[in-house]
């Protein structure tokens, strides 16, 4: 009986404590919602209170009996002796020191306090043209990759979102999509998508599902499932606020005590897919996978045109489909299913003109776009016997540069196609692609990762040859973040997180590390017993 009521007791001070916490954090939402209605009815700048005068001085000193308020007390930081004369001289002087790292750290999270500033605003190299200006390969390597994938290609296509069923019977190696969440549409519609009558085997999915303040991540994971897909990574959009930072206190409302700054991309396989046999369908380590971009201002629900770029370089599949696109999505080599309301944009010949300065025809992920794609470009309606005509030429095509020897190759792609690719729907590789492009190691110390074996080539961004020293990479003191040095790559590991001292789940202040990085895996988790992958 006693066990009982301590039991209920129990239960009771849980219960009491739940709807305290519940109470406090619902006076703490109401605060911030009448906080940011009282700044918004503020002009920018504010005129009215520049015009306020200011506080007279005092006309008459005070006496010397009058109190004066008393001052705040200075915290002194404590001095260690047992610091040699010059760590000692710099602890006192900088508040940020660390004797130890003999490095200042940045505090990012003060100055997003004090300025409205978010910390990943100052990663260095996060920009896809200046990513890799240090790692010369690297950079050569994503040059190759998009000329191969510019010079097997098709015209963008579209079709409106209601004649999506007139897909079939076609598949596609990969499908994007990007959900126009409302009271209208919702997880239980999206799941009744025929996306597993469209997909391929195997294939890839991705799904963005939001910043993870909701049920995102977890109903993803179950729509994937419902397709029969099997989640194998997370590609994590971190936005920055450069040029829309307002101020502290003017972030856009959230369901959550915490500002949302990151957006999640889901990413599921079908089928398996051996990286050690599969290279003339994957190519892994090539790109990261999380990306720092500004957002659209014009388009909130935009996500970042540096995803395509990543795709394209993961999936050398040459089927590629977006579900709810947009106008600004259209895309070469791309069928695009628009999103309702997007069709409008078509002309009476069913013509919608394709923007080239959004990054819609390749730029992006390391070097400039081709010459050859700089002319005017226009999206038509996806027509299934065109497309697969379309996809039959490039598929001859390829074959045909397979078997092709010489020195130049295609279009200066840096030699010969090699045979693997011959009679599939894939962009075609080179031997130079494929020498430069980094290897997984295989388990047991064996290299491998490739038709052509051997380890990754030295000098990629990606390849951890050393340790770096410093808390930061050794950027240097009082140096910001840098994406090159401290993010390492994803979309190599392509294991169940990203693969860099960043948790895409807590994004919100984020700080790289080089003490977090490691090998690469092989599968898509540590205990699926693979070393070769995604073996389903």
């Amino acid at each position: 009986m006693d066990k009982v009521e301590s039991t209920l007791q129990v239960l009771t001070e849980a219960n009491e404590l739940l709807a305290a916490h519940a109470a406090l954090i619902l006076r703490v939402r109401s605060a911030q919602q009448i906080h940011r209605m009282e700044l918004k009815e503020l002009d920018s700048p504010p005129s009215e209170l520049l015009k306020l005068p200011l506080i007279p001085s005092p006309s008459t000193p005070p006496s010397d009996d009058e109190e004066s308020p008393p001052t705040s007390p200075v915290q002194q930081r404590a001095i260690r002796q047992d610091l040699a004369p010059a760590k000692r001289a710099r602890a006192q002087r900088f508040p940020n020191y660390v004797p130890e790292e003999e490095t200042i750290r940045n505090d990012y999270s003060q100055r997003y306090v004090d300025s409205g500033d978010w910390p990943q605003n100052w990663v260095l190299g996060a920009e896809p043209e200046r990513r890799f200006e240090e790692y010369p390969k690297q950079k050569r390597l994503l040059d190759l990759k998009k000329a191969a994938v510019n010079q097997h290609t098709l015209p963008p296509t579209y079709l409106p979102f209601s004649d999506l069923t007139s897909l079939q019977p076609s598949k596609f190696d990969v499908i994007l999509l990007d959900p126009p969440f409302s009271s209208k549409f919702t997880w239980d519609h999206l799941q009744e998508l025929p996306v597993p009558s469209l997909a391929s085997d195997p294939s890839f999915v991705f799904l963005w599902v939001g910043s993870g303040a909701g049920e995102g991540l977890e109903r993803g994971r179950e729509v994937l499932a419902k397709w029969g897909y099997r989640r194998c990574e997370d590609v994590v959009w971190i936005k920055t606020n450069k040029t829309t930072n307002q101020g502290p206190g003017t972030d856009p409302p959230t369901t959550s005590l915490f500002t949302r700054t990151k957006q999640h991309c889901l990413m599921g396989i079908r089928g398996t897919v051996r990286r050690s046999t599969d290279s003339w369908f994957v190519h892994c380590n090539v790109d990261t996978d999380v990306i720092i971009w500004e957002g659209d201002p014009s388009d909130p629900t935009r996500k970042p045109p540096e995803m395509y770029t990543l795709i394209e370089n993961f999936c050398l599949g040459l089927r590629r489909l977006e579900i709810f696109g947009k106008r600004s999505s259209l895309r070469r080599g791309w069928v695009t299913v628009l999103a309702p309301g997007q069709e409008d944009a078509a002309d009476s010949q069913g013509i919608i003109p394709v923007d080239a300065s959004a990054f819609t025809i390749g730029d992006g992920g390391g070097g400039a776009a081709s010459a050859n794609i700089s002319q005017p470009m226009v999206a038509t309606r996806w027509l299934q016997s065109t497309w697969d005509q379309g996809i039959k030429e490039l598929i001859n095509a390829g074959s045909a540069i397979a078997v092709t020897s010489g020195n130049g190759g295609a279009g200066g792609m840096g030699g010969p196609m090699m045979g693997i690719t011959t009679n599939k729907a894939v962009v075609p590789t080179t031997a130079e692609i494929d020498a430069l492009r980094p290897k997984s190691p295989m388990r047991g110390g064996h290299q491998g990762g490739g038709p052509s074996g051997g380890g990754s080539s030295g000098g990629n961004a990606h390849t951890s040859s050393g340790s770096m020293s410093g808390p930061m990479g050794g950027v240097g003191m009082g140096m910001p973040m840098n994406m090159n040095m401290n993010m390492g790559m994803g979309m190599g590991g392509l294991s169940g997180g990203v693969a860099m001292g960043i948790n895409p789940m807590n994004a919100t202040a984020p700080r790289f590390s080089t003490a977090n990085r490691g090998p690469p895996n092989d599968g898509c988790s540590e205990s699926n017993g693979s070393s070769d992958g995604w073996d389903g």
